[in-house]
């Protein structure tokens, strides 16, 4: 039984307290005198009123402490400002073990930065689908992009390697929006030419995020972007990029492109929809 559990069963200065008041602004001056972190992390996880029960949460520092409520705590507010409170990322990670409300996941991860941690909750089977899931669509990693973005001239050896990445990451839609998410690399911009280049429903849908990639302020990446899909001359995938046309914001750019592709498809996209610049 844990120490939470027991003080539940036999009751404690605090928890009588904070229940024994007639009202919530007699418990809060209650647990604005209280030092027992035990006694705070029972007001947090059990009492009615948000105000006292998030008062008790604010006068705990320890990640200990902090943990018992994310865990038990009986409302949900009073579990993630403990998460937000806490300083270890991997007691925030072991946290993500345990069963958990969307929102209390995501707050875990807005805490976790390090690279490392997240790899590892991707890969860890003691972490649910949902969780892993989370990891690879917060932090794809890129790491693995360096590998499956070289390239050898004249042919681009990564295909395979990109394939796998897909594959590891769920597959098909699911894995081309892990990659997608990282837009903003140049590395993520390669790969997700490789997979452009296959076409099917994934090609199409790596040829809208290299043509929102297009509309970056970052010229190296509109570069990259526009290299990727200067490629293409599957008419499916051209049609892909004709239809961003209908983005003001990505028009001329978009232009540009379709010059650089110079398909019949592409040419005649540009005859036609040159009396609306």
């Amino acid at each position: 039984m844990s120490v939470l559990e027991k003080r539940k069963k036999t009751g404690s200065v605090g928890q009588q307290k904070s229940h024994g008041d007639s009202s919530s602004k007699q418990r809060l001056a209650t647990v604005e005198k209280l030092d027992d972190p035990e006694e705070l992390v029972e007001v947090a996880c059990t009492d009615e009123s948000p105000r006292v029960r998030l008062t008790a949460v604010s006068r705990l520092t320890d990640d200990v402490t902090l943990d018992k409520i994310a865990r038990n705590a009986e409302s949900l507010d009073a579990r993630l400002v403990a998460v937000e409170r806490m300083f270890s990322q991997r007691v925030v990670a072991d946290l993500l073990k345990e069963p958990g409300n969307v929102e209390l996941i995501s707050m875990c991860f807005s805490k976790i930065s390090d690279r490392r941690i997240i790899e590892s909750i991707a890969q860890d089977p003691a972490y649910s689908a949902t969780v892993r899931r989370m990891a690879v669509e917060y932090f794809a990693d890129e790491s693995y992009l360096s590998d499956v973005a070289e390239t050898t001239a004249p042919e681009r050896k990564s295909d395979e390697a990109v394939q796998a990445f897909v594959d590891v990451y769920g597959g098909g839609l699911r894995g081309v929006r892990a990659i997608g998410r990282f837009k903003r690399s140049e590395k993520a911009l390669k790969a997700l030419g490789t997979v452009a280049r296959k076409g099917g429903e994934t090609g199409g849908l790596a040829v809208e995020y290299l043509c929102s990639a297009l509309g970056s302020a970052n010229p190296k990446l509109v570069d990259c972007a526009a290299s990727e899909l200067s490629q293409l001359k599957d008419p499916d995938l051209v049609d892909c990029v004709i239809r961003a046309l209908d983005n003001p914001s990505l028009r001329q750019p978009i232009r540009e492109v379709l010059g650089r592709i110079g398909t019949p498809e592409a040419r005649a996209a540009l005859g036609t929809s040159g009396a609306g610049n």
